[in-house]
């Protein structure tokens, strides 16, 4: 396995379109973060901080279908390079509102989602875009490497947020991610202008009732689909709640915030040693069993302990779990179906996908508000043993035929 990956990372052409990658996603995650920590700043109410990481996701569920449909009918370098341009846009009027003073909680959660919205339509073509880059045979271990780049990038970004963020300004940090962008933005559109000048044509477009047909027919997608909504419902309380918890429970500084938080892209540098060897295991399953233990032992520990070293060790074995739950879903996916529809059916996935965090980061918000924030912990350790146990009844045959 270790010799595939990196006879794909030795293609010149992915390697710099998985840097790209690394660098875009890595400034989107710098932002939601930043915004994540000013929100703390701005208001105590547990249901409005939990709200930027509902602005993050929620547009996937509105706009999700369109972006695959825009993705599988024109050419993918141009629709990357008109949503980079998009995100840098945004990101530079938010530093520009940072300036002036102008920071509140609705303009946060408003900006976050106009950045998300771009985000949408860029991220079903840039995992699709992967096949443009490799030949065939090699799809699925660059989709793994795709994969692994884009939740390395997300678990590192917080961290990287948190230390800027003592040294620098908002606005200044917003500059940086808007720059960040603007760099990724000048390299999709040399794709794009190369693609025009070598006269590369688009494959065959497949309607959106054929394409649905490819998809409802597949348990694969079925299977994947569900352990997408219960891993990333329930770890979203993570993502929405760590900050404010690390804040105002664990009495954490920025830089406090911004440490917990990074603990996670510790946690998912650790894929690139755990992956390797889950991959390797006789029965695919096993793997997402190991996601799911791993991830239920995790979020059980923050809920029992105000260590903050068991926290951070706590943290590191979330980000492990839900990066390693990530790469294996999106590598099945891109694995298991043919170009021509590959946007759509990543951008369904992610519908459910970030529609599971969207609706998950908002209950925990709402548990937290009117409970605490224990109570939120205690019921998505509750969701995750409910979801194993599920998916070990209704989907044994399914696993057992990827054996």
């Amino acid at each position: 396995m270790h010799a595939e990956l990196i006879a794909v990372a030795r293609n010149p052409q992915y390697r710099h379109f998985w840097m790209a990658n690394i660098l875009s996603n890595g400034a989107i995650w710098i932002q939601n973060t930043t915004s994540s920590i000013a929100l703390t700043h701005l208001s105590t109410s547990a249901v409005v901080n939990s709200l930027v990481q509902v602005a993050a996701t929620l547009p996937f569920l509105l706009f999700g279908i369109l972006a695959g449909q825009v993705g599988d009918k024109y050419s993918k370098p141009l629709v990357l390079t008109i949503a980079q341009l998009s995100l840098g846009l945004v990101s530079f009027t938010l530093a520009a509102a940072s300036w002036w003073g102008l920071l509140s909680p609705a303009l946060l959660v408003g900006v976050t989602t106009a950045f998300s919205v771009a985000t949408v339509f860029r991220m079903p073509v840039a995992q699709a875009g992967i096949a443009l880059t490799v030949p065939r045979d090699q799809v699925k271990h660059a989709a793994v490497l795709n994969n692994l780049g884009f939740n390395i990038a997300r678990a590192v970004g917080p961290a990287i947020a948190g230390t800027l963020l003592l040294v620098l300004a908002y606005f200044q940090v917003y500059l940086l991610t808007a720059a960040m962008l603007f760099a990724v933005t000048a390299y999709f559109f040399w794709g794009f202008y190369h693609e025009r000048n070598t006269a590369v044509g688009q494959p065959d477009f497949i309607s959106l009732r054929e394409a649905w047909k490819h998809i409802a027919t597949s348990a694969l997608f079925r299977r994947c689909t569900f352990d997408a909504c219960m891993l990333f419902f329930a770890g979203s309380v993570i993502w929405s709640m760590m900050p404010f918890i690390a804040k105002y429970h664990l009495n954490q500084s920025t830089a406090g915030q911004g440490s917990l938080m990074g603990a996670t892209g510790l946690g998912a540098l650790l894929t690139v040693v755990v992956l390797p060897a889950v991959l390797k295991f006789r029965h695919k399953h096993h793997g997402y069993w190991l996601c799911y233990s791993l991830m239920i032992s995790s979020i059980a520990t923050i809920w029992l302990s105000r260590h903050l070293t068991l926290i951070f060790a706590a943290l590191m074995v979330f980000g492990l779990s839900w990066s390693m739950a990530v790469t294996l879903l999106n590598g099945e996916i891109q694995s298991s179906f043919a170009r021509q529809i590959l946007s759509r059916v990543i951008a369904i996935y992610l519908i459910v996908m970030y529609l599971a965090q969207a609706t998950g980061s908002f209950w925990a918000g709402l548990i937290s508000q009117f409970f605490e924030t224990d109570a939120a912990l205690i019921s998505s350790v509750t969701v995750l043993m409910l979801g194993l146990g599920i998916r070990s009844l209704i989907f044994t045959s399914t696993d057992a035929s990827e054996a």
